[in-house]
């Protein structure tokens, strides 16, 4: 059975001060749920928060990785870094990096490659814009940034990914996919997943979904 994950992006925010403080809170939340949890700060808190969350079921996940381990790329972060700072997981394709940094999907695959290289495992992001569902083409952009994503690689690295799928018409837009709309979306993914890798990798392999979650919806 596929075990429930919850990721929490948190993008340019956060603080050391906001780490103690959720220390305190999240603690006795902890007792009551059996979901895998993983917790992306900005890199700068990554070390601190790996201290942590030490001795908890959360896990320390990265926003961002280059596909090189090393060279001459200011401003990036390596997966043996990564490594070092204890992070096991990290987050790939993110619509906000595809758009504002122009990453393709080749560029995406050669990052989850890297980070599977590294012990790694990575959260491809895919999904949709509002311009590519309003016409009926989301099934086909999800497919297809899918198949990039994950072409190439063993079925048994493709069972380490996680694929997150973020409609990019509901990122920070406060527009959130109906359950409907989510579930559909999921079950073109997990059918695509079969011809990818098996039928039973496809099974087990968890889907999440990301996009103006809050505690209302």
């Amino acid at each position: 059975m596929r075990a429930k994950l919850i990721a929490a992006n948190w993008k340019m925010n956060g603080s050391f001060a906001l780490i103690d403080a959720m220390q305190k809170v999240l603690s006795p939340l902890l007792e009551e749920t059996t979901c895998e949890i993983v917790i992306c700060p900005p890199d700068v808190l990554l070390y601190s928060m790996k201290n942590a969350v030490k001795g908890t079921r959360i896990s320390v996940g990265a926003q961002n990785v280059h596909s090189e381990t090393t060279g001459a790329f200011t401003g990036e972060t390596s997966a043996p870094l990564l490594q070092e700072c204890g992070v096991q997981w990290c987050i790939v394709g993110h619509s906000e990096r595809r758009i504002l940094f122009g990453e393709t999907d080749e560029f995406i695959r050669s990052k989850t490659e890297t980070l599977l290289k590294h012990g790694i495992r990575p959260i491809l992001c895919i999904g949709e814009t509002l311009e590519q569902r309003e016409s009926s083409n989301q099934e086909e952009v999800v497919v297809i940034q899918l198949g990039k994503g994950l072409s190439g690689l063993a079925v048994d690295d493709q069972k380490r990914c996680v694929v997150a799928y973020e409609p990019i018409w509901a990122i920070g837009t406060g527009k959130t996919a109906t359950p409907e709309q989510a579930n559909s979306m999921h079950k073109t993914i997990r059918k695509e997943l079969e011809s990818l890798a098996s039928p039973e990798a496809a099974e087990n392999m968890q889907i999440l979904y990301g996009g103006s979650v809050n505690a209302e919806n």
